[in-house]
């Protein structure tokens, strides 16, 4: 197995990191990672940082799992936030303190399984944030490498995946890896903040 795939292999697996990243040439095509599962109590606590250089902990946590999807509570904030998801996890809506503060028709692809390396999709969605209502079209773009990402929680091989609006701003990136099922970091460029994940389910 050459080293590229050998890695590959090793982020499926959930295996930690401790290399430097791997081009995508030698990466067999059918290397790819699924979609994962969640479930109900798992929770994900990271470090957020404002670009003003505050700091706060906010708590991701599973609140319910159905076959329609996921809810997502995120504690810590305030006032507090829930997201509901789809079962690919594509970002349904958002309330803020109750109330419906977005909502994307169809749900917004932050994934597109299986990923792959170098793997792009784009979509066409209808956001609404209660008061007003726009068609906006995203692109994604999953990185060429898989990379070893050092956080708060550990040192993770991950995949980098950018989000885009028009004309190429670059809203979200984010790096994810199956060992937690979710993301490591995240940079919400749009919303002025960065994620560090602190702990994760089963304490990987």
């Amino acid at each position: 197995m050459g080293r590229a795939a050998g890695l590959w292999l090793a982020m499926a697996l959930g295996l930690g990191a401790c290399d430097k990243p791997v081009t995508v040439e030698g990466v067999a095509a059918g290397d790819q990672v699924e979609r994962p599962e969640w479930r109900v109590g798992d929770r994900w606590v990271f470090r957020r940082t404002t670009v003003g250089g505050g700091t706060t902990v906010v708590t991701y946590q599973v609140t319910a799992a159905t076959a329609d999807g996921y809810t997502l509570r995120l504690g810590g904030l305030v006032p507090e936030v829930t997201e509901t998801w789809t079962p690919e996890l594509h970002l349904r809506a958002q309330q803020i303190a109750g109330r419906a503060a977005a909502l994307f028709e169809p749900a917004a692809m932050f994934f597109a399984w299986p990923l792959r390396l170098g793997k792009t999709w784009s979509q066409t969605f209808t956001f609404r944030d209660g008061g007003q209502a726009g068609q906006y079209v995203n692109e994604w773009r999953v990185g060429p490498v898989v990379e070893s990402l050092l956080v708060l929680a550990g040192s993770f091989y991950v995949v980098r995946i950018e989000r885009r609006g028009a004309g190429g701003q670059l809203l979200d990136t984010y790096w994810y890896t199956p060992r937690v099922r979710y993301w490591v970091k995240h940079e919400s460029h749009a919303g002025g903040y960065a994620d560090e994940l602190v702990e994760a389910p089963g304490g990987a």
